[in-house]
């Protein structure tokens, strides 16, 4: 693989599977449909290629299937659960708390549990409130479970490895609207759990993760293209649990204005979180009160995703009122 190496989102996700599983034997793939059909298509090959023992389709059971993960971690192998779309995770929430994140504090780090939840997103489904929640605000509460949620195939491919090497359970919540966004996967970052500038700007900064800071990122070229004398710094959070505290507060005192967008409701999510870290910066450290721009608290509408979600022009919007 090369640096320069240009991907799609959903290619970068299928290429550090296979790598790792190629890499280690003990890395196995659980899931529906994730051998022969592949309905995902980041799995698509895996059965051939390393054989129907390391890539299982299973039944309809996603509790079952985090406590074979659990219990496979005991032994020494990494699983891969592969969700068919991130609201499932609720029917395993008991496994995924009590069975996966608390396997390592319980045995005082003698068991590790390198678990790795692949958590599709599927927003845009038109299904309304039934499969298309993000459902990180359920986790963020939960000691032991990182949380990834990387917004472009660098970050996707990066972050997947990264969740190999971990001692705990890591939620990987990949956002299907991106499936198809591509660009360079670059090289290994000293740190991959870090955020990443993804603009520099001096007068605010936008914290985001996932689809929301790739529409940042829009939003941010698009003022700039406007010709307006505003410079819009993006942070790309990729980890959302833990928080980058210090590249948030570095950003913070940088620019003395920070806007936070999340697709979850503003009562959770990493939103929240940040305001609450922003609040330990000394008084004058910002020149504004920190923002936050998020889905109003409902669920999202049958075919009507656009109405409740924000967007690159609500995100627009609302740095101009910060910058104002």
């Amino acid at each position: 693989m090369s640096a320069g190496d240009t991907l799609t989102y959903k290619e970068a996700i299928a290429r550090a599977l296979r790598e790792a599983m190629a890499a280690d034997p003990k890395v196995f793939v659980l899931g529906q449909d994730v051998g022969r059909f592949s309905i995902g298509g980041v799995t698509k090959g895996l059965a051939d290629e390393f054989g129907a023992a390391r890539v299982r389709d299973c039944p309809i059971s996603e509790s079952a299937m985090i406590g074979m993960g659990a219990g496979a971690a005991m032994n020494g192998y990494t699983t891969v659960v592969e969700f068919a779309y991130a609201d499932i995770a609720a029917v395993a929430f008991s496994s995924i708390v009590h069975s996966a994140a608390k396997l390592n504090y319980a045995t005082n780090g003698q068991l590790r549990c390198p678990l790795v939840i692949r958590s599709p997103i599927n927003r845009f489904s038109r299904h309304g409130p039934m499969g298309t929640e993000v459902t990180l605000s359920w986790f963020m509460n939960v000691p032991d479970l990182d949380i990834a949620m990387p917004a472009s195939a660098a970050e996707a491919y990066w972050l997947l490895r990264h969740a190999f090497t971990r001692r705990v359970p890591t939620l990987f919540l990949e956002d299907r609207s991106l499936n198809s966004a591509s660009g360079p996967l670059g090289p290994r970052p000293a740190a991959p759990e870090k955020a990443r500038t993804l603009r520099g700007g001096s007068d605010a900064t936008v914290v985001a993760a996932g689809r929301m800071a790739a529409l940042a990122l829009n939003a941010a070229e698009e003022i700039a293209a406007s010709g307006e004398p505003a410079d819009l710094r993006v942070l790309s959070l990729g980890t959302v649990k833990p928080l980058d505290r210090t590249s948030i507060l570095e950003a913070a005192r940088a620019t003395g204005r920070v806007l936070i967008v999340q697709e979850e409701p503003p009562f959770g999510g990493y939103g929240p979180a940040i305001q609450s870290l922003l609040d330990e910066l000394p008084l004058g450290a910002l020149k504004r009160q920190p923002r936050l721009l998020a889905r109003p608290d409902v669920f999202l509408p049958y075919n009507r995703e656009e109405d409740v979600l924000p967007s690159a022009q609500a995100i627009t919007a609302a740095a101009r009122e910060l910058l104002a």
